[in-house]
């Protein structure tokens, strides 16, 4: 499979597509995207699923049409498949101005060859392929990290549901083994998916896309209750903050009628308050998150309770407030 296929695709989409290749970590050796492979896992993971989606509306569009006279009925067909492409889809020219060519590898080779030869009748490669890369644009982003690291994601849903452990390689060369998964779970941003795992009395948090290779293994997996309970603790709060022993008491935090405001607004990495009181708000998260939530509220917002996370707030706004007058004198 040696030639290359191109496609005509949205500026806006090619974006998207490239910048998913960073996020979800396809690289070459040298540490530079592979976008070439990221192409092809996407074609290969993800065909299966677009066609069958595809073949769920073409059934239901010939139910909705099965009043129409016989005679007319695939040119109905046709033209409504056509005009829903069109709306769904994007497809048409004026949205198809650059053009992006990969080479098909080992990856695809099968998806592709089905696609050529069971998929495609009056319709080309390349509408076909853009059809299917606008389709996988619509998912949310841990859905697309999902379909591209597909056969992790699965190993790691199948360990759980065996209830085995797992030898885990991840893109750094650590090697993972004998490790018990708790869940892959996705931030409430909706950005990545994080592997919760347990392994020789420490929880690790894991980026989906971190992981070069999941192996099954023998062995049953278990997880001691004290360190479920904080995964517990964790995937309510933010599956991308590691909770801690440490984390053992509720943070009481003040808010200025401006730290009210900046709260409302402010969505990314925002943590449920379990209780609010006038302007104190109670949260039981992991201190990392407040912290990293709170310190771009100045002094909208006091850190109460614990001491040590105030005292931390505190040394913080401190050092950059001397290294802020260290540039800029008093005049």
């Amino acid at each position: 499979m040696e030639e290359k296929i191109k496609i005509s695709l949205s500026k806006e989409l090619l974006d998207l597509l490239k910048k998913d290749c960073e996020d979800f970590k396809i690289t070459k050796p040298n540490g530079n995207t592979n976008f070439n492979s990221f192409l092809n896992l996407l074609i290969s993971n993800y065909y299966e699923a677009f066609t069958a989606k595809e073949e769920t509306l073409h059934d239901d569009i010939r139910s909705a049409i099965a009043v129409v006279p016989s005679y007319y009925r695939e040119k109905v067909f046709s033209d409504v498949v056509k005009l829903f492409a069109k709306q769904n889809y994007s497809v048409s020219e004026k949205h198809c101005g650059t053009t992006v060519s990969f080479k098909p590898t080992k990856i695809s080779e099968k998806a592709i060859t089905y696609i050529n030869q069971t998929i495609l009748k009056d319709e080309s490669l390349s509408s076909f392929y853009r059809r299917l890369f606008v389709s996988y644009s619509k998912s949310t982003k841990n859905e697309r990290e999902k379909i591209i690291h597909k056969e992790n994601y699965e190993l790691l849903q199948k360990s759980m549901k065996k209830g085995v452990q797992v030898c885990i390689l991840l893109n750094s060369k650590e090697v993972l083994n004998a490790t018990s998964v708790f869940s892959v779970t996705p931030a409430k941003d909706e950005l990545f998916n994080y592997v919760l795992a347990f392994r020789e009395k420490q929880n690790y948090t894991l980026r989906l896309a971190s992981i070069h290779s999941v192996t099954l293994l023998s062995a049953k997996a278990s997880i001691p209750e004290e360190n479920r309970t904080l995964f517990e603790r964790q995937v309510s709060c933010a599956a991308q903050y590691p909770m801690y022993n440490t984390d053992d008491e509720p943070i009481k935090v003040q808010l200025t009628e401006k730290g009210k405001k900046l709260f409302n607004k402010i969505y990314l990495y925002r943590p449920t308050p379990i209780q609010i009181e006038g302007d104190i708000y109670t949260f039981n998260c992991s201190a990392n998150q407040l912290l990293y939530y709170f310190e771009r509220f100045g002094d909208s917002a006091l850190i109460l309770s614990p001491k040590k996370l105030g005292i931390f707030m505190r040394n913080y706004y401190y050092f950059a407030l001397k290294k802020y007058k260290s540039v800029y004198k008093a005049d």
